[in-house]
């Protein structure tokens, strides 16, 4: 039977695999979720939610982040900003949406 002395000078293996394996598995259970919004507010809670000035499209947020249209509240924000892939993203990224990925036609003012 191995005593404290001998498990310090001499690895356990299946220790280090055991330890490895939780690490990575905690790093999988930490990934931003983007399908969630609370994701997306941790950075843009504080956002300015206007539409892109000289745009065609009405206004879909009110300034508090939430939809003008309570119908659009079931979506994700990478719903429509299908763009963003990971968090962080580039604040280069096109903030384009395509509305006709569910609407025959895209909304006017």
């Amino acid at each position: 039977m191995k005593n404290a002395t001998d498990i310090l000078k001499i690895p356990d293996y299946r220790a280090i695999v055991l330890v490895l394996l939780s690490l990575c598995l905690g790093v999988l259970v930490n990934a931003q979720d983007l399908s969630d919004k609370e994701t997306c507010l941790m950075c843009h809670a504080d956002f300015v939610w206007t539409a892109p000035e000289n745009s065609d499209r009405p206004r879909v947020h009110n300034d508090d982040g939430s939809f003008t249209q309570p119908t659009h509240e079931m979506f994700s924000c990478t719903n429509c900003h299908q763009d963003i892939a990971e968090i962080p993203h580039s604040p280069e990224i096109e903030r384009g949406v395509d509305c006709l990925g569910c609407h025959e036609t895209v909304p006017e003012k």
